[in-house]
């Protein structure tokens, strides 16, 4: 018997014969196509893409009654990514302009966007990766011969799968076998195909790397996935033992009630904002179908990043018109300026000499103003796209002093006379807010919300540097994982400088959803947060069985403790 360490991604207990999924070696395929060629494979993505979302939607059919509102809406996003088109156009542009086969097209598409989700620091965006490689994997398994059963048979009845990555497909495949349980060498906690796993109950751990070396087909393993344990070939007497743990678990997983037609606020009834984070226009009408309040934060580097060039303001225009138009009259639809450091490939500043900590350099705004082409370039693009849009802002990032959020409005007033002498319809106004993620700006809240109609802070990269911890760095993480008494003081503080200016503070991140601390921010008088739409559901759910009353108790409490580990002590003690 062997017992291998993983990751728990979704607890209990599964056993079976192991089935490996994706080690074979690569399909041999095309990578170039004759001229005469081109159509036919165009034609042949088109049946794909067609039979993907046919597939999506049995599935969803399916397993109507098994999961809840928000998991069932995980397959809507795959449905929107078959038909982004910036996804799409990608591939058929390869296969009409440089003869890619369809095949060569599509994988090099999802190359390029995993290469750039890694550039991007952002983990929400990064973990979106996973979904482009779930709907180009069903893609690629659609198209002709690639949907064959070629290969070893599976187990019959139920099997435990091991894969290269967890996949949403892999969970469902196509959909006539059950999967009893998962092991994969990636995949996160957070992703959608983990969120699934938790949600329709299959056990499954990821992060044991060379799984070929460790298991073979028909191996017998048993998944801990409370412990995040892989038992392969285990003994009689430890077998039964999992047996009888695994009849004990209960199944299921209750449906929860529409979230849209639910209000937004707390068990007392005070009316809480839930704005949606979003990175594609496909998650914009995510959030719409889950009818969130807004867009409180459209990340805008993906144009930027995609392109092989900087893209054309009409370009840009036509992607944020895609955005904004769709928003109900008068929502909020917030526009981040480019956050990225003057060293990411493809900016226009990475000519200039490499920093030695781009993260702490000419990032966010510092680097738009030094290159104020790309900066201009952004702020016609979104006057012209909201000329028709009530709700519209723009949210400075990295800013520390109020003189940078000064210049972007001087621009703005700028680059609006400029279009209204070409006679380009444009917006007439357009709120301008800060993203407060350094502290020198945290402290200086109150001279920023003089200047604008609002703040956003970011909490996670706020924490980050007011405890001088990166949270992607494993060996400094623990630092940034604190629960440091400082950080809800400067919450605190900057919840009650807003309040004295009668405006908005909306929290944004994944520390914004965090709900251990969501009572805390609620009982210092924050009404709005930014979060992914897939947050969307059990943020709401939290905000709903608690009172205000109870919040500010709770936040009082919190701001008396002396310690890290006092503060710890309370959150879990309220998580309770």
């Amino acid at each position: 018997m062997s017992v291998f360490k993983g990751e728990s991604v979704a607890s209990g207990v599964a056993l079976g014969r192991v089935f490996l999924e994706g080690f074979e070696a690569e399909e041999s395929y095309p990578r170039r196509i004759a001229k005469d060629q081109v159509e036919d494979e165009l034609n042949g993505l088109r049946e794909a893409i067609e039979t993907s979302r046919e597939q999506i939607d049995a599935l969803k059919t399916k397993h109507g009654e098994n999961l809840r509102d928000k998991e069932l809406r995980i397959f809507d996003v795959h449905l929107q990514y078959l038909q982004d088109p910036m996804f799409i156009d990608e591939i058929e542009k390869l296969v009409l302009d440089e003869r890619y086969s369809v095949r060569a097209a599509i994988r090099k598409v999802v190359d390029d966007y995993d290469r750039i989700f890694q550039l991007v620091e952002d983990k929400y965006l990064r973990a979106r990766a996973g979904d482009f490689r779930d709907v180009a994997t069903r893609l690629l398994r659609n198209l002709g011969s690639s949907n064959s059963e070629d290969g070893p048979d599976r187990p019959e009845g139920g099997y435990i799968l091991a894969a290269r990555k967890l996949t949403v497909n892999d969970l469902f495949k196509l959909d006539h076998e059950r999967v009893e349980g998962i092991v994969a060498e990636e995949g996160g906690i957070s992703s959608h195909a983990g969120i699934l796993a938790r949600s329709i109950g299959i056990p499954t751990i990821t992060g044991i790397r060379d799984l070929p070396t460790k298991v073979q087909n028909e191996d017998f393993v048993v998944i801990d996935g409370a412990a995040g344990e892989l038992h392969v070939d285990p003994d009689e007497r430890l077998r039964a033992e999992f047996e009888r743990a695994a009849s004990q678990l209960p199944g299921g997983v209750p449906a929860s009630a529409p979230t849209k037609e639910r209000p937004h606020e707390t068990r007392d009834g005070t009316n809480i904002s839930l704005l949606a984070s979003c990175g594609s226009a496909s998650e914009v009408e995510l959030s719409r179908s889950f009818g969130m309040d807004g867009i409180g934060l459209y990340r805008t580097e993906l144009m930027f990043l995609v392109e092989k060039r900087t893209p054309s303001e009409d370009m840009l225009t036509h992607h944020y018109t895609e955005v904004a138009s769709g928003q109900p009259k008068g929502q909020l639809v917030c526009f981040r300026l480019l956050d990225l450091t003057a060293s990411t490939p493809g900016f226009g500043v990475s000519r200039h000499n490499k920093e030695r900590n781009p993260a702490l350099g000419q990032r966010g705004i510092r680097a738009l103003l030094h290159e104020g082409k790309t900066l201009r370039l952004q702020l016609r693009a979104i006057l012209r796209a909201t000329a028709n849009c009530e709700g519209a802002a723009i949210l400075v990032p990295f800013v520390t002093g109020i003189s940078e959020l000064q210049r972007v409005k001087a621009a703005i007033v700028e680059e609006r006379l400029e279009l209204q002498k070409r006679k380009v319809p444009c917006a007439e106004t357009v709120k301008v807010a800060p993203i407060i993620e350094v502290p020198a700006a945290a402290f200086m809240l109150h001279a920023f919300l003089n200047e604008s109609s609002f703040v956003v802070v970011a909490v996670d990269d706020l924490q980050g540097l007011l405890l001088a911890a990166d949270r992607d760095n494993s060996r400094v993480r623990e630092y940034y994982s604190t629960q440091h008494p400082a950080f809800f003081e400067l919450i605190a503080r900057m919840a009650r400088e807003a309040k004295s200016h009668n405006k908005d503070l909306v929290l944004f991140g994944e520390g914004a959803a965090d709900a251990s601390r969501l009572p805390f921010y609620l009982g210092v008088g924050i009404r709005s947060f930014s979060v992914a739409p897939v947050s969307f559901e059990s943020v709401l759910d939290l905000c709903r069985k608690v009172t205000l009353d109870e919040c500010r108790k709770i936040a009082d409490r919190l701001l008396e403790a002396p310690r890290a580990l006092d503060v710890q002590r309370l959150l879990l003690r309220y998580a309770k």
